[in-house]
């Protein structure tokens, strides 16, 4: 695996921001988006939406709609586009008026409201078996009654503008509470949970065009079916189509609940308008403000803010590698390249609460989401995004798949591959050593270096002007655990294998813990301004015994102007 590292401009935290600011419908009956033109003035996609029985029609819908411009729709009307968060809030699904509810099946749904950011608009479809060849699909229209709208919100002055997105709820197996598992809401983020996690990092169908010098573009679900599930199912089929001017696209996800490890089978067929410059799969989302490595606010005293802790790829030749986020002032990207990839995820390796110390967000349950191509994508890389982030409530990273080779128009692109959230690490990572703490020392320096504003807009024009750091000391301690070398005594250690780029890693020591752990030490010193590119990884008699530990280091330690939220003296 070789790696790839570069900063990339402050448009790449703009075009997220768009996400959170864009509209694209109308209200309830009124579907705007051309489809098929005909003589009469053209079809829309509801009228298509409705014929949908199975995959097979959704991928003849996505290919016929791909022949066409993708156009979008009306803005969400008013009061709806002004709500703030606190006005949000106050609108609640009434539980009782839930799909499928109280009919003794295993799954129901209930649906999200428009509003705020929640811009985009969605069309929601059941599939009914019937005693015939087919089933029947029916639309789930849009009602107000379905909500409790809390004061001071008028109910009289909201419009029907139509559903925002769905939350599917269902019981873990061997459990009798009824529980969101999965859930659909803006552009085409999905998020899930087994019994024992919290909602957390989020999954995308695709991204077109992410951390480049222009605007990303971000498609969106625009319609789901969602079968009827027998009395006796332990899983639920969610079909979905998604548009964008650059794409259309037929989804099929299955919906495994489990306790200690939810799966979501994910089937795509996408038919390209035009090719992207960029087009990423399989992308995951998540958030690291600050954790090992990187200290928080003064004022805040939680010693972790974050989703996810770490990269973690696996390949063919059963290398694992790990990547704990950095979270540089500048927004950056990491590329690995893969000749065989057999999986890769977003990591919530730190599960101790007193890590995070956060008895609301709970960020010790938050899930990990690991990615498993049904056969190994071949010749391609992994892309770590990582912004530096405003505040917790927005994320910052993004993990995806590129391969090497671009799509063509008129060649669909089909795509296989699970989606498992669960608690920790993958079950199949037990054989070989795991980094599971970071220690960074730095030197004081004499000259501070100029605070960055937090979307990281000046930081890489304010770099070079900063003191020079090329004979500063940098300590690290990276702690390893694992069966592979609790039994290795002191007088026979492993060996460090290290490299570095952009600096020199010197003096690495490693030392036996009394619970059979081994904590490697060593100095790094900079050359230069730019991060240092770090790689250990644990050898004993000529064997791998450890992960690849692969850590993005700043030659100075990166500062950020916080909200108030995160300064002011409680």
């Amino acid at each position: 695996m070789r790696f790839f590292h570069a900063p990339v401009r402050w448009l790449v935290c703009v075009a997220w921001v768009l996400l959170l600011v864009r509209a694209t419908t109308a209200a309830d009956d009124a579907v705007v988006s051309r489809f098929a033109p005909t003589a009469d003035g053209g079809t829309t996609y509801l009228d298509q939406y409705i014929k949908v029985r199975d995959f097979d029609d959704l991928k003849s819908l996505a290919q016929s709609a791909s022949l066409y411009d993708c156009v979008p729709t009306d803005p969400l009307p008013q009061p709806l586009d002004s709500w703030s968060y606190d006005d949000y809030i106050k609108v609640g699904f009434r539980h009782r008026r839930a799909t499928w509810w109280n009919q003794g099946l295993p799954f129901w749904f209930e649906t999200f409201h428009r509003g705020f950011v929640q811009v985009d608009r969605v069309e929601l479809f059941t599939l009914i078996p019937s005693a015939g060849d087919q089933p029947i699909c029916q639309r789930i229209k849009f009602s107000k009654q379905d909500f409790e709208y809390q004061p001071p919100l008028d109910e009289s002055t909201i419009p029907a503008a139509g559903h925002a997105g769905v939350k599917l709820i269902g019981r873990f197996p061997g459990t009798d509470r009824a529980e969101e598992v999965l859930s659909f809401l803006g552009s085409s983020y999905f998020r899930g949970r087994s019994g024992d996690c919290v909602y957390g990092a989020s999954a995308r169908g695709i991204a077109i065009d992410i951390a480049m010098q222009k605007v990303e573009e971000f498609p969106d679900f625009r319609a789901f079916w969602i079968t009827l599930p027998a009395a006796e199912d332990d899983s639920l089929t969610i079909l979905a189509h998604l548009d964008s001017p650059s794409v259309s696209g037929a989804y099929r996800f299955r919906l495994f609940p489990g306790e200690a490890d939810t799966r979501v089978s994910v089937e795509a067929e996408l038919y390209f308008r035009r090719v992207p410059d960029k087009v990423a799969y399989a992308p995951l989302t998540s958030m690291w403000m600050w954790g090992d490595g990187l200290k928080g606010p003064p004022k805040d005293a939680r010693p972790g803010v974050h989703d996810s802790d770490g990269l973690l790829i696996r390949t063919a030749d059963l290398q694992w590698q790990w990547r704990p986020f950095a979270r540089q002032d500048y927004p950056s990207v990491t590329s690995t390249e893969v000749e065989q990839l057999l999986g890769f995820g977003l990591i919530q390796r730190n599960r101790a609460f007193f890590h995070y110390d956060d008895h609301n967000a709970r960020y010790d349950m938050r899930p990990s989401l690991w990615v498993v191509p049904k056969k190994p994508w071949t010749d391609g890389s992994i892309e770590l995004l990582e912004l530096p982030g405003a505040h917790e409530g927005v994320d910052n990273l993004g993990a995806y798949w590129l391969p090497k080779e671009t799509p063509e128009v008129g060649r669909p692109v089909a795509l296989e591959y699970d989606i498992h959230f669960f608690a920790g690490d993958p079950p199949q990572h037990n054989a070989l050593a795991r980094a599971t703490n970071l220690d960074v020392t730095r030197p004081d320096r004499s000259v501070p270096p100029k605070q960055a504003d937090s979307s990281g807009q000046d930081a890489a024009d304010t770099r070079a002007t900063d003191a020079k750091v090329a004979d500063a000391v940098i300590g690290i301690e990276v702690r390893f655990t694992g069966p592979s070398i609790r039994g290795l005594p002191s007088e026979s250690p492993p060996q460090a294998q290290t490299s570095a780029v952009r600096g020199v890693m010197q003096n690495p020591t490693l030392k036996r813990t009394e619970q059979g752990d081994w904590i490697l030490r060593a100095e790094v010193i900079p050359e230069g301004d730019g991060p240092v590119e770090l790689e250990v990884q644990l050898i004993s008699a000529g064997e791998p015994v450890s992960e690849q530990w692969t850590y993005l280091l700043p030659p100075w330690e990166p500062s950020f102007v916080y909200p108030a939220v995160y300064t002011r003296q409680e």
